[in-house]
């Protein structure tokens, strides 16, 4: 078995992600394509605009053979963080030879150069970082632009001079240090597709329109312009989706506003003070977006405060995180196609910690449980915010 893994969110699944998943099994040479996908919550703090087994569903008719989910405590962290947990559950997958990854730059060479270059961080670069941080920016955007000064100063760096410009490439430099840092980088090829679109890129009539365009089309129910941007059955699923807002919002506002500010110290990525200002930003706030843009400075990003906003509504303290790192990883399979079995078989034979329902909890390592009823109560939540009435479901078979 020669398997490409894919870490996905498909937040939806767009004929974007169909290009991306056909180009990978064609390049790679693969048999199975394994997807490794956020469940109900998503990298930047916003909940899935579809539930978490509609979407595998969708992936697996595409031509994915299985999709397990990446646990909840890993999908909403900072990209570091994403990255490491997503590595690490797909080095215990069978027969991963290859990872592929959509990037800006489209050069694996360009990627592994800048990872190198993180990695052994020079000390003129180091004062440029320092120096961008002491402006009040945010670590991602003062680190882009420091080594796009170091580049002006150093000529044999400006090939990778805007490399931490693009979200993705970003991403995939994180993926590379997380493969090193746990010793797979010979066992684990990469593979890289060009993005035609920008993640941020809010054109629904481009040629491959980015899920965020699509999202936000959805939400303003111009769903004929979706039609064209999606596969068949992802349509089918988002003309389901009800227009309006939902509760999130207030449920983390009122959770935040409800703790005191020494008890916020204790979350996840709450450092440096930001407790104090979350809490006064909330205080003040009769409203989560109101909250949002009161707490929200160039140091501390919309996504860093929404994805801080899910860690205190899921109670993800940093001792809470903290021990999930030193943890053995578990399998959650949402999907898979039926004449594929023979890939659980051999995850069940090498694994401890497989799933393919809620039940087999009292089956996994009982320090992991908590854990997986982080991620059960997550899809909990996003039935009730986006008005479904369904949960607690086992693995699709297709």
């Amino acid at each position: 078995m020669k398997t490409v893994a894919i870490i996905c969110e498909y937040n939806p699944f767009t004929n974007g992600h169909l290009h991306h998943l056909t180009v990978a099994k064609s390049d790679t040479n693969a048999d199975t394509v394994i997807c490794v996908m956020s469940g109900s919550f998503t990298q930047r703090g916003d909940a899935a605009v579809l539930d978490k087994y509609d979407r595998a569903e969708i992936a697996v008719r595409m031509g994915a053979d299985m999709v397990v989910e990446l646990p909840l405590i890993y999908s909403i962290s900072p990209a570091d963080n994403f990255a490491f947990g997503a590595i690490r559950l797909i080095s215990n997958l069978p027969g991963i030879e290859y990872l592929s990854f959509g990037s800006e730059c489209g050069d694996i060479a360009l990627l592994e150069k800048t990872a190198d270059f993180l990695s052994n961080e020079p000390e003129q670069y180091k004062q440029c970082l320092s120096q961008f941080l002491s402006q009040g920016l945010s670590y991602p955007k003062a680190r882009s632009l420091a080594l796009s000064e170091y580049a002006k100063l150093n000529p044999e760096f400006t090939d990778i001079s805007a490399i931490l410009d693009g979200a993705n490439n970003t991403l995939a430099v994180c993926y590379i240090q997380a493969i090193r840092s746990m010793g797979l980088q010979h066992k684990i090829k990469l593979h890289t597709i060009k993005r035609i679109s920008n993640y941020n890129d809010t054109d629904i009539h481009s040629e491959y329109p980015s899920a965020g365009a699509i999202r936000k089309a959805v939400a303003v129910g111009k769903l004929e312009e979706v039609k064209k941007a999606v596969p068949d059955l992802c349509y089918n699923h988002l003309r389901s989706v009800k227009i309006g807002g939902t509760p999130l919002g207030d449920l983390c506002l009122f959770k935040i506003k409800d703790i005191s500010g020494y008890d916020l110290e204790k979350y996840y990525d709450v450092i440096g003070g930001l407790h104090n200002r979350i809490k006064l930003a909330a205080l003040s706030a009769v409203t989560y977006e109101q909250f949002l843009e009161n707490a929200k400075t160039k140091r501390y990003t919309m996504a860093r405060l929404k994805r801080i906003s899910l860690y205190v509504l899921f109670d993800i303290t940093q001792d809470f995180f903290d021990e999930s790192k030193n943890l053995p990883p578990y399998i959650f399979v949402l999907a898979m196609k039926k004449d594929r079995k023979d890939i659980l078989a051999e995850l069940n034979a090498n694994e401890v910690n497989v799933l393919v329902k809620y039940s087999d909890i009292e089956k996994v390592d009982k320090r992991l449980r908590p854990y997986i009823k982080l991620d059960f109560k997550a899809q909990g939540v996003l039935n009730m915010i986006n008005r479904n009435d369904y949960t607690n479901r086992k693995m699709i078979l297709i």
